[in-house]
């Protein structure tokens, strides 16, 4: 498994953030976000990490170097254009390879990070799972990379990666969604897999 961190923007610098939700530990509001990301990574296991540098790359590296103060492996994956994360996912291809991994912001704080959600996944293990309560996160096989080849570049301030989802859902794969997704009606093979 591995982790792929989406840094559009730097998420390095130090800032004051929301309180913490209800029974849930906050981020600390001097440290950058992306720091917390990081360990929340390897909290969970996983330690081969890909950062897509967009705006800020130069800060990015400085501030976390080779990954080794937060326990992980770094692997830098240079984004020219701010084309959104399905072409942050086909600018990191070659890096994921076929093994299954999780992405996620480097501006988005996870409470309690995302172990329990992983091993969700793997024991599910279907083509895509966005983490319930955890926005931002998702979980792919390689049936991404067909997806992300099919899908259009994001729009200024959207995702895109529901369109990732429904497109896989779409080929008759089982996804498991965040909610957002219509549960019966798409086309694919036997209509698409999707669990709520």
């Amino acid at each position: 498994m591995k982790a792929l961190v989406l840094s559009g923007r730097s998420g390095t610098s130090p800032r004051p953030l929301p309180a913490a939700a209800e029974g849930r530990p906050g981020p600390d509001a001097g440290k950058p976000v992306l720091f917390d990301v990081l360990e929340g990574i390897a909290d969970a296991g996983i330690l081969d990490v890909g950062i897509v540098l967009g705006e800020g790359a130069d800060e990015v590296r400085a501030a976390v170097g080779d990954g080794a103060r937060f326990g992980v492996s770094i692997t830098y994956l240079p984004q020219h254009r701010p084309l959104g994360p399905v072409h942050a996912l086909r600018c990191a291809r070659d890096w994921l390879g076929e093994d299954d991994f999780v992405t996620l912001s480097a501006d988005t704080f996870v409470p309690g990070g995302i172990g329990e959600q992983m091993e969700d996944f793997r024991t599910r293990r279907p083509a895509a799972q966005a983490a319930a309560d955890r926005p931002g996160v998702y979980f792919f096989t390689e049936a991404v990379h067909r997806a992300a080849d099919a899908t259009p570049d994001a729009l200024p301030g959207e995702s895109g990666l529901p369109d990732v989802l429904r497109w896989l859902a779409g080929q008759g794969l089982e996804v498991v969604p965040d909610g957002g997704l219509p549960t019966a009606g798409a086309a694919g093979r036997g209509g698409p897999q999707i669990r709520p």
